[in-house]
């Protein structure tokens, strides 16, 4: 029997707890702004000043639902007003408004937001359905270093890295595309896959992730190992305790 898993997409910010307040149609993108920014889905777990643009909106395929004056228990809708609508036109009704968003889901090409809808002193349950090619987060800050460190360990000891911002700043993201596609399918798949009983697995370590960044992303770019900090069971020191880490 073949067995197949399925982890569920990795994101680099959440939107939980945040309550929209701005909805911007811009030609075939929108532009969800928040009152508070995004959270990174990384250790640290920052809340950070930010935007998230969807790209190639498919508008016919976009809806926003509304159960209007009913909220956070269950039950019947009966005697209430349920109104799905067309995402642009809800759009057009959220001038001096708010969506809190109490749970996001990303699958293929689609975002669904549910949470809810304020206006006018009423609150609403409401479900925000996003059809899009793509998904951009931007986050605003003033950190202009093209090199960040990061913590990487594999089950040992723990170490400080050098690399490339982008790669700090999106650590879990670059670090799964590495251990979930890069070393079971990509072109030195070989080199890491081992033949255990009748089944292969993967042995692989942070040194090869920097190799990855070094030979694949960033050539230009190189990261490089600056010190080991800790064994695995000790605790970080403290000026580190803020610094990106992952654990292959």
């Amino acid at each position: 029997m073949k067995k197949t898993v399925f982890y569920n997409p990795e994101i680099p910010y959440s939107l939980h707890d945040m309550n929209v307040i701005s909805l911007e149609v811009k030609g075939d993108n929108l532009i969800m702004r928040t009152q508070s920014g995004m959270v990174r889905t990384a250790p640290n777990w920052d809340q950070v000043n930010g935007y998230v643009e969807f790209l190639d909106v498919s508008w016919e395929y976009c809806y926003a639902t509304v159960c209007a004056g009913y909220y956070g228990n269950i039950g019947s809708y009966e005697g209430k007003t349920f109104k799905k609508m067309y995402l642009k036109d809800f759009i057009g009704e959220f001038q001096n408004a708010g969506f809190y968003i109490t749970d996001e889901y990303y699958g293929q090409d689609r975002a669904l937001y549910t949470g809810y809808f304020h206006k006018g002193g009423t609150m609403s349950e409401c479900i925000i359905e996003i059809y899009h090619h793509n998904i951009v987060f931007f986050e605003q800050n003033d950190d202009t270093r093209e090199m960040k460190e990061v913590i990487l360990s594999a089950d040992g000891d723990l170490s400080l890295y050098l690399v490339p911002a982008d790669v700090a700043d999106n650590l879990a993201m670059v670090a799964n595309e590495f251990a979930f596609n890069y070393v079971w399918h990509g072109k030195k798949s070989g080199k890491f896959l081992k033949l255990c009983g009748e089944q292969y697995g993967a042995v692989f370590d942070e040194e090869d992730f920097i190799e990855y960044l070094n030979t694949v992303l960033y050539p230009e770019k190189p990261s490089r190992k600056i010190k080991t900090l800790c064994s695995f069971d000790d605790k970080v020191p403290e000026k580190y305790a803020r610094v990106p880490y992952y654990n292959f």
